[in-house]
């Protein structure tokens, strides 16, 4: 690892930058994925606006599922 933390969850702003889309697709990116993260671990815990870090990367294909 290069000694850089990443935060525990991502904001509408890297997933602007990720994907290249404007910030109201980004929330709504984070709205479904959030959905989505609370019907598989009803106990996650979920803050508006961000979504968790890892089942981010893992939906994006980013980071290998555990």
């Amino acid at each position: 690892m290069d000694g850089i933390t990443k935060p525990l969850f991502v904001d509408a702003a890297e997933i602007q930058r990720d994907w290249g889309v404007s910030k109201s697709q980004a929330y709504s990116i984070i709205r479904r994925l959030s959905s989505q993260l609370v019907k598989e671990n009803p106990k996650a815990l979920i803050l508006a606006g961000k979504i968790n870090r890892a089942y981010y990367e893992e939906c994006c294909g980013i980071r290998k599922a555990q």
